[in-house]
């Protein structure tokens, strides 16, 4: 691949070293975290926006978002050491180090959910008229987090020849079961 970290082969966009992260005062920050970061309050503000076109009150989908992101990340970690639990059972503090990785985005859905039900049940307003806003908030925030995956170089579709196909250095590839197959 001519030392390039990525190419889009048919489109002649190259990619020599992409970075994974910045340092502030040499803390490292995953452009991962800070993509879903953004994901997130995008996410809010089209909710928040969706419910004001609606006639509902905005503020109550942002309280819900300070709830239900806590929840979310909880909801996610259980989901991820779950199924990687033959490596947690033997590492029990390690279920508590968010920064080595392992969230699953079905068990943040579902935490969120779950949250919602509690919420609106406790503010006593519709589940299905703030479902109905607050996903365009989730899908909003979905569509922007999956560029994290891209500098994570994970969770990419199968290999192809098409006009945006994408290549990338196998050493960056972040799936070890894709490693395996090479």
């Amino acid at each position: 691949m001519n030392g390039a970290d990525i190419r889009f082969v048919h489109l002649g966009i190259t990619i020599e070293h992409l970075k994974s992260s910045i340092s502030v005062f040499g803390f490292r920050i995953a452009f991962y975290g800070i993509i879903i970061g953004i994901g997130m309050l995008a996410g809010i503000w089209i909710a928040q926006s969706d419910a004001k076109r609606r006639g509902q009150d905005p503020e109550l989908y942002l309280d819900f978002a300070l709830y239900a992101i806590i929840c979310s990340i909880i909801g996610a970690r259980i989901y991820y050491v779950l199924f990687e639990w033959d490596y947690y059972k033997e590492n029990l503090l390690q279920i508590f180090n968010l920064r080595a990785g392992g969230l699953a985005i079905y068990g943040g859905v579902i935490a969120g959910a779950i949250t919602m039900i509690v919420y609106t049940c406790a503010k006593k307003v519709s589940f299905f008229s703030m479902a109905d806003t607050g996903v365009l908030g989730l899908v909003t925030g979905q569509i922007i987090g999956r560029w994290g995956n891209f500098f994570n170089c994970e969770a990419f579709g199968g290999y192809t020849d098409s006009l945006l196909a994408m290549r990338i250095k196998l050493s960056l590839v972040n799936d070890n079961s894709l490693m395996q197959m090479f």
